[in-house]
């Protein structure tokens, strides 16, 4: 009787510590449930129902609600978690195609601007070869 009251009383103090830390901590809950958990299988697993008091079926009865208070709270994060990083996703997604497209424009413009050079140089490298050739046929 003493180790069900004594895990009542964890489980009180567990969830006063939940209710002051919202929002919470997927990770703080896992954390604590395994934890729980594992205290309470091991605070005396050899006791079956047919040993235990009504008293203390009803104590377990509240540990197991409250536990599964807990995972619903625990679906509540995950699912507001998967909500937020399926928005970053979409707004990275958006971000990226943005700037593939900024990109693709600027490699355009540039690839026309180094087209455009290209052939000013080559007019420049026939315009020099001409004025040497003329400068070489004056000399002559």
């Amino acid at each position: 009787m003493e180790i069900v009251i004594h895990n009542l009383h964890i489980y009180a103090n567990l969830l006063a510590s939940f209710i002051k830390t919202k929002p919470f901590s997927v990770q703080d809950l896992k954390a604590r449930l395994a934890e729980e958990m594992s205290r309470t299988r091991s605070a005396n697993p050899s006791q079956s129902s047919e040993d235990r008091t009504p008293c203390e079926l009803e104590v377990l009865l509240r540990v197991k609600e409250n536990e599964i208070e807990y995972l619903h709270k625990e679906i509540s994060c995950l699912r507001n978690e998967l909500q937020f990083l399926n928005t970053e996703k979409r707004l990275a997604s958006d971000r990226y195609t943005e700037m593939h497209e900024e990109l693709s424009g600027m490699k355009g413009r540039s690839e026309r601007e180094v087209q455009g050079l290209k052939e000013h140089l080559r007019l420049a490298m026939a315009a020099l070869q001409e004025g040497q050739k003329l400068g070489n046929s004056l000399d002559h």
